[in-house]
């Protein structure tokens, strides 16, 4: 079954994949999309031999996947039961996997942590290598949906910050929940450290502020300029208590370094907006 709208969510059985699998079918229901969930089969890269046990029924690497992909289906239509849910089983690495299982995704969700031992070892982060560059949005998932909880979004004042405050201001209406919107300061000299905010600071958030109401004027919405160095520190205090933290792929706060930073230290959901 193919669905026209649909969230993409990447689940390997692994507890964190359980816990992306449960905010992507709590987020697909409220924004009332279809769930793409797509098992990454890596068996096939490593040995022909994926069939039963012979003589053993429900044997084999195959089944044992085949398992693994009915058991997120069947948590899908726990969590929602009238959740429309496509399930997929390729075989390859999961970044490849989901890079191309998402291509005309909406959103593309994974956990922050997925295979241990020694096929995490040899696959990778996941995480990481689709935050360097995935098809759509990615939400990085390390904890369930919380109440009340605002999206918190990153912005720098470029161009591309419009995609942080579409992605925001979208999420923010899926979730039923507030906007904050965050700029991180360019460092100061020393003997400015103690100064007001510049004057292009004000304007980043007036200007993006602007922009959010322009977009949606019932959304309750606030602003915080961000002073801590480095930024990436900064964009980590500013989701502490965020449901979900949203930051640029490209620019300053989507600076590569930033970005992985954020990505294995903070503790809120992230969305790298593209």
């Amino acid at each position: 079954m193919t669905i026209s709208a649909v969230l993409a969510v990447g689940y390997d059985g692994s507890e964190q994949s359980l816990l992306a699998l449960k905010w992507a079918a709590d987020y697909a229901t409220a924004a009332r999309t279809g769930l793409r969930i797509i098992h990454a089969w890596i068996w096939p890269l490593f040995t022909q031999d994926v069939g039963p046990v012979k003589g053993v029924a429900d044997s084999g690497l195959r089944h044992a996947a085949e398992v693994i992909l009915d058991e997120g289906c069947k948590l899908a239509a726990e969590i929602s039961p009238n959740l429309k849910v496509e399930p997929r089983m390729v075989a390859g690495l999961p970044a490849a996997v989901l890079r191309q299982e998402s291509l005309d995704a909406s959103l593309l969700v994974v956990g922050s942590r997925g295979l241990g031992g020694l096929l995490g070892k040899l696959v990778g982060s996941v995480s990481l290598d689709l935050a360097g560059g995935s098809p759509c949005p990615l939400v990085v998932v390390r904890s369930r949906r919380g109440e009340g909880q605002p999206v918190v979004a990153c912005v720098d004042g470029h161009l591309r910050s419009s995609k942080v405050l579409e992605q925001s201001v979208r999420a923010a209406r899926a979730l039923d929940t507030g906007l904050q919107i965050v700029h991180a300061e360019q460092p100061e000299p020393p003997w400015k450290a103690h100064t007001a905010p510049t004057a292009h600071s004000k304007a980043v958030l007036h200007n993006a502020m602007l922009w959010v109401q322009a977009m949606d004027p019932d959304l309750a919405a606030t602003e915080q300029l961000l002073s801590r160095q480095p930024v990436s520190a900064a964009l980590i205090d500013a989701g502490a208590d965020a449901e979900l933290l949203v930051l640029g792929a490209h620019g300053r706060q989507g600076h590569p370094g930033t970005l992985t930073s954020v990505l294995t230290q903070a503790r809120c959901n992230i969305l790298i907006a593209r």
